[in-house]
């Protein structure tokens, strides 16, 4: 293609990225008329300065392409609107945003960067992880330890918490005490579905092999097994921790069958995770910290909660995908990310669109 010879125009070869006012030179640059024309594909992003010299700019991509995967392909500042021609496809391949947290205490807000302001919140909730159970035990002894419970034990509460099917016994010890307190809560008839609240016994603190009878005054300063409130009292005459085997309790004197009651009382750190997708189309989040194949719709939010945990660190990307209707790609940032305008009336390429 030959350019006809017109009074204060500068025809300028381009074939690489960067800066097109450079391009031209210093004197060619301050013509009134600019004419741009790739000779080769560019990888990468253009430039165009604002210069009051200018009154018309053409970039004609030949047939040639213009992708930038880290940004915008074209960067115009000028207050003269870029005329594009041309069949050669100007886009941005950028379509992933990622934010990491390496510190474990973190918490607040984060934002994706090219995402419209896409953000996570790291929060931590407290919240109630208590477990409680009962066995049904007929008259006479009972021998327990918190293995019994975990085994034998039907949930009335906190059955859903973390480690709830396992969290009055622990190893070779006789009762978990990691994270919360063991209790023992006295015993009701079989019909009762709910334990009976005044009163609850700390099983870890009694000491083995030096006790007999426990009476429940001792340590809980509540009283022997009565239940005024309830109808009944008497029905269990002790509670001790026998040498013959120092992993047991055992519950004597039992009358009738009675339904006994364990609490394990702890408080639970969770933290919370959640991203709100600011972006115009749905992204899909990934990284398994803490997300993992999630999609989020546009405007929508997805939250993910670590339990019984204080980790705040986190690794998310998030990816977008597709086309507009008019079969443009997304992309994470607009085809021209200046502040100055482009015009398309006389471009057959496909440019890029931006997802925000």
């Amino acid at each position: 293609m030959s350019i006809p010879l017109i009074s204060g125009l500068g025809f300028t070869a381009v074939d690489s990225a960067g800066t097109l006012n450079d391009k031209a030179g210093t004197s060619k640059s301050k013509l009134p008329i600019q004419f741009f024309k790739l000779t080769d594909n560019i990888s990468g992003n253009l430039i165009l300065n604002n210069d009051s010299a200018h009154k018309k700019i053409i970039l004609d991509t030949n047939g040639k392409t213009i992708i930038n995967s880290a940004g915008a392909p074209l960067t115009t500042n000028s207050d003269v609107t870029l005329e594009l021609k041309g069949s050669g496809n100007v886009q941005s391949s950028l379509k992933t945003s990622n934010s990491a947290e390496s510190s474990t205490s973190n918490t607040g807000t984060s934002t994706f960067s090219n995402t419209d302001s896409s953000d996570v919140v790291v929060s931590n909730v407290d919240t109630d992880n208590t477990v409680e159970k009962y066995i049904d035990a007929g008259g006479g002894n009972f021998g327990y330890n918190g293995a019994t419970i975990d085994s034998s034990g039907t949930f009335s509460l906190g059955s859903g918490t973390p480690n709830a099917s396992s969290i009055f016994g622990t190893g070779s010890s006789y009762f978990n005490t990691t994270g919360g307190t063991p209790f023992f809560m006295g015993d009701t008839t079989t019909s009762t579905t709910s334990a009976p609240t005044p009163y609850k016994l700390s099983i870890a603190s009694i000491p083995p092999n030096t006790v007999s009878q426990l009476r429940m005054d001792e340590y809980a300063n509540i009283g022997i097994f009565s239940y005024p409130n309830l109808g009944f009292g008497g029905t269990i005459s002790g509670h001790n921790r026998y040498s013959s085997n120092p992993n047991k309790h055992q519950l004597n004197g039992i009358s009738g069958t009675r339904r006994l009651w364990w609490r394990f009382e702890r408080a639970g750190n969770n933290r919370t995770f959640v991203f709100t997708n600011n972006l115009a189309i749905s992204c899909v989040l990934s990284g398994a910290d803490p997300f993992d194949g999630v999609t989020v719709s546009a405007g929508a939010t997805a939250t993910a909660t670590l339990t019984d945990s204080t980790d705040g660190s986190f690794n998310i990307t998030a990816t977008i995908s597709g086309n507009n209707g008019s079969s443009q790609p997304f992309a994470l940032v607009p085809p021209n990310d200046g502040t100055g305008s482009i015009n398309t009336d006389a471009y057959t390429g496909t440019l890029s669109v931006s997802a925000l």
